[in-house]
């Protein structure tokens, strides 16, 4: 694979969300998704855990699947007098669940294998080799300020990266045990204070991908834009540098794109030849963001869904060619609101014709997540702490 087929698909994604035309640009697809047609009109996404307390709530951080059959959620439960962090799992398809206590609070989970699993804490990273059963404290890189870590990556046991806050990301090649920040990333000319890393993903063991951005700080006021919002519509336009980071050698070594924009690539899904960019925008945008679809072999993009009344937070591209896009939709005319909006899934399959499929009535939260461990085996989760698989 040629490097001018590979890193140019992300870092033109974003590049279409110009603000001289933005506020023309149609919504895709044109008519709003119809109903599934044929066998997936009989299947519906079902309710298979889900946290319904009075006095408690929950605030689900992340969901994966390492295997068929297998799911792990981590979650902090907010209480009248006591807080819990703890990992909800399956080991039987969603038929019986367990909860496991943490001694950390959960922001991020990466499976590493089929019973490998990541997890990273407030405090520190964690490693189970036990589907989640058992953790193991590590180490997390030293970060100068003490910049928090936001995402992390493992190919396996042992080689893995940590992103968030500030241009340097890290990566470690014993599991954990020690750390060093990756050369090429402190040396990217952009404000240390400004940029931030979102998302990683790799092709295979050798082609990897990670997106991130640069902005210029703004004085947000006393009070969130859900409190303010005519704050939040009527505030100045200011662009974002999207980054855009590839590697061809498993991390050995890696080269950057920049790109001007206005959205954030908050999520990549890779497979095969060909990926999923999801992109935010603010709340003075006409759509709250839009995914791309990427080729990594002619390095192209093109946008394929983008719903005024829809925020994407996840999608999945399934061996067949066709994909999964879990959304949210905002209760109201903000797009960033504590009130929970309404989950819907769509399915394509031909990434071009959109079909809505259907979810239980129940499921509503602020973000949703979405992991494919099968073509047979499909799940969804909120951050409410609702978990559904399509059956």
């Amino acid at each position: 694979m040629r490097r001018r087929e590979f890193l140019p698909a992300l870092a033109a994604a974003p590049a279409f969300a110009q603000p001289s035309g933005f506020q023309r640009l149609p919504e895709i697809p044109a008519a709003p998704p119809a109903p599934a047609a044929g066998p997936r009109a009989q299947r519906r996404w079902r309710v298979q855990w889900m946290f319904d307390e009075d006095r408690r709530s929950a605030a689900l951080a992340d969901f994966c699947c390492p295997a068929p059959g297998r799911a792990i959620a981590v979650l902090r439960i907010e209480g009248e007098f006591r807080d819990q962090n703890a990992a909800v799992l399956t080991r039987d398809g969603g038929r019986a669940w367990s909860m496991i206590p943490l001694r950390d609070a959960p922001l991020a989970l990466c499976a590493a294998g089929e019973s490998g699993l990541w997890l990273l804490g407030a405090k520190s990273l964690w490693y189970s080799a036990e589907n989640g059963l058992e953790w193991t404290k590590k180490n997390l890189p030293k970060r100068p300020g003490n910049r928090p870590v936001y995402r992390i990556h493992f190919l396996d046991d042992s080689r893995g990266w940590a992103f968030g806050a500030g241009r340097t990301f890290y990566q470690t090649s014993d599991g954990g045990a020690t750390w060093r920040p990756v050369p090429e990333s402190s040396t990217i000319g952009l404000k240390d204070e400004n940029t931030a890393w979102t998302w990683m993903a790799f092709l295979d063991p050798r082609h990897g991908l990670i997106a991130g951005f640069s902005a210029p700080r703004r004085d947000e006021g006393p009070w969130p834009d859900w409190m303010a919002p005519e704050r939040a519509r009527q505030r100045r336009l200011q662009p974002t540098t999207t980054i855009a980071g590839e590697t061809r050698d498993g991390g050995q070594t890696w080269k950057f794109s920049f790109t001007s924009a206005f959205g954030r690539v908050v999520r990549l899904r890779a497979a095969g030849s060909h990926g999923l960019a999801i992109s935010h925008y603010g709340e003075n945008f006409d759509f709250p963001g839009e995914v791309y679809l990427l080729d990594f072999r002619s390095g192209s993009s093109r946008p394929i869904f983008r719903r005024r009344d829809l925020r994407v937070d996840d999608g999945a591209l399934l061996p067949d060619g066709s994909a999964l896009l879990a959304a949210i939709q905002p209760p109201g005319a903000l797009r960033q609101t504590p009130i929970p909006g309404r989950l819907r899934i769509f399915h394509s399959p031909d990434l071009q014709q959109w079909n809505e499929l259907k979810v239980d009535y129940r499921a509503e939260g602020g973000a949703a997540f979405l992991a494919a461990p099968s073509p047979d085996e499909l799940w969804a989760a909120t951050d409410t702490g609702c978990i559904l698989r399509l059956v």
